[in-house]
Formats: C-alpha cells, structure tokens, sequence
C-alpha cells in the first residue's frame, strides 16, 4: 500500500516564514536599541523604588500584587518612547546614523506604528488591573507622551533648541512616576501624600541627567552636524548643567519624610562626589575614553539614587 505523502499547506509555512523572520527582526531592534537586561535592570529599581516609598506613607496601604501589573505596564511604556524617537529622528538617523534598524531596513514606519499602539492598549490594561484612578493617571502620561511625538505640535520651534526639548520630553517621567503611585496607593492624582510629589519631581530631575549625559562628547568625538550639550554648552556648561539636575534631585530626596536623613544625606553626598570627580576626569580630559567614562556614569548615578532610596527603607527595618 503506497503511503500517502502528509505535507504541510504551502502556504502555512510561508507564514510560519514570515513570522519568524518578524521575531528576528524586532529582536535585533530590541537588542540594539533597547538592550533588555540593562532596561529591564533600570526599569525594576525604578517600580521597586515607587512601592517601598509607597508602602512607609502612612496614608496609603498597598496591595503587594499590584506591582506585578505596573511592572509590566512601565517597561512597555519606556520602551513605546523608545518607538517614538526611532520614528522621530528618522530623517537625522538617514543622513547621520545609517546603520542604525529603521535607516537601514530592518524594520518599516508602520512595524513601529503598529507597536506603538499595541504598547498604548497594554498600558492601558496592565494600570487599569490597578483601578479606575490608576487609569486616569496612565492616560494622562500617555496623552502626555503622545504629544511629545507630535513634538507638542511645534516642531519647527522647539527642534533647534536642544535643551529645551529634552527636558521638555523628559517630564513624562513625572506623569509615569504619578501614574505608579496612582495604582499603588488608589489615590487620585490631585489628593497624594506629598512624598509621591517629590519622588516624581525627583524622576524627572535624574532622567534630566541620563538624557544629558548620553549627549555630552569629548571634542575629538564631536561630528559635524549632530548637536550635543557639550557643543552648545561647552564641556564647562554640560557638566554643569548636569550637576544641576543631580543637586536638585538630592533636594527633594531628601524632603521625602520616610527618608532616613542622616543615613541618605551621607549616601548623597558620596555620589554627588563620585559625579564631580567623573566631571573633573571629562573636564581635563581629551580621549574618547574619558568621554565614555562621563556618559556611562551619568547613567549608573540615576541607578545609584534609587539603590539608595530602596537601601533607605532596609535601613529603617532595620532601625
């Protein structure tokens, strides 16, 4: 008996092609521009932070499960603003960064588009599983963010001033940071303990400082046509600019009132030293190498502040 020949549908497998050749795509543009576990390592101090200062205010009692649900809510929203710019500095990326993924092909406007909104409807689930003020407050931070895409609809204006539409950009942490206090304590956002305030200004003042510092080069790194803080301040101005931002930030560390003074205050000014140093280091120096130190260090100071307030609250259980 002649056995019969059982063969998938041809054309079953060339979607199971093409499916696949989408999941390779889109993890290489994760792993280039989003590279997982250093994300994923920021994103869990940053959630973990928000729930220990949450569960000492006296005003709020959290439920403990709810940070599974904003958890994955805040890392699907980092990473649609991470969409956002890869469609946003397109036309730049074309001329001045052609091997970045959507200069070079790997991926389409619309694959980013279509991400976009799946990231939008999975933000909307993940804080609403929190409650309905939870909701009030994540659309807010996506109304927010969906307005820095459009470039708050001057981008004409605001695109030469550099400073001005980073920090302006960088404010949606504020409203992120609210949105998680939202859902952990169920509170609206106009009724908060104050510490929830304070701790947002706070987020917004250190990603200040990680969005300045990635863009600050020693002037043999420079390229023509691309600005940075360090061709438009000078390296003096950058550093300075920075520092701001991280004195600032320790200013309102240390007016959260579940904040162990005395204890954080020496942490602060540990770090605040460790930047200066760096900045003295780039300051003087004229190699790529002391360049790279300052960036990378600008981004290690963001996650060296929420060990410390995360440590702050081992040290009182302590007490």
């Amino acid at each position: 008996m002649t056995p019969i020949n059982e063969s998938k549908p041809e054309g079953l497998d060339n979607y199971t092609e093409i499916r696949k050749d989408q999941l390779s795509k889109w993890s290489a543009f994760l792993q280039e521009r989003f590279e997982p576990i250093s994300h994923f390592i920021m994103i869990g101090l940053f959630v973990y932070a928000h729930y220990l200062v949450a569960a000492a205010s006296k005003y709020v009692k959290v439920e403990s499960h709810l940070i599974i649900y904003i958890a994955l809510g805040t890392a699907v929203f980092f990473m649609k603003l991470r969409f956002y710019d890869e469609i946003k500095d397109f036309e730049v990326d074309l001329e001045k960064n052609p091997n970045r993924p959507l200069p070079r092909g790997l991926l389409q406007h619309l694959d980013l588009k279509k991400a976009i909104e799946l990231c939008i409807i999975l933000e909307i689930i993940f804080f609403t599983s929190c409650g309905i003020k939870a909701l009030t407050s994540i659309l807010l931070a996506i109304g927010y963010s969906l307005l820095m895409y459009k470039e708050f609809y001057i981008p004409n204006l605001i695109r030469p001033h550099l400073t001005t539409y980073a920090t302006s950009h960088t404010v949606v942490t504020f409203f992120l940071s609210i949105a998680i206090f939202s859902a952990l304590s169920q509170m609206d956002i106009i009724s908060m303990d104050q510490d929830f305030y304070y701790f947002s200004g706070m987020s917004w003042l250190l990603f200040n400082i990680f969005e300045l510092g990635r863009k600050i080069y020693q002037p043999c790194e420079e390229r023509e046509g691309v600005p940075t803080y360090s061709n438009i301040w000078g390296k003096l101005g950058a550093v300075c600019l920075v520092m701001l931002q991280a004195i600032l930030a320790s200013y309102l560390v240390l007016h959260i009132s579940t904040i162990q003074y005395q204890f954080i205050l020496k942490l602060l000014f540990i770090q605040l030293g460790l930047l200066s140093l760096v900045s003295i280091i780039y300051f003087f120096g004229k190699t790529p190498v002391t360049g790279k130190i300052y960036r990378n260090f600008s981004s290690v100071y963001i996650l060296l502040v929420y060990l410390t307030i995360i440590s702050n609250y081992f040290y009182r259980n302590l007490l």
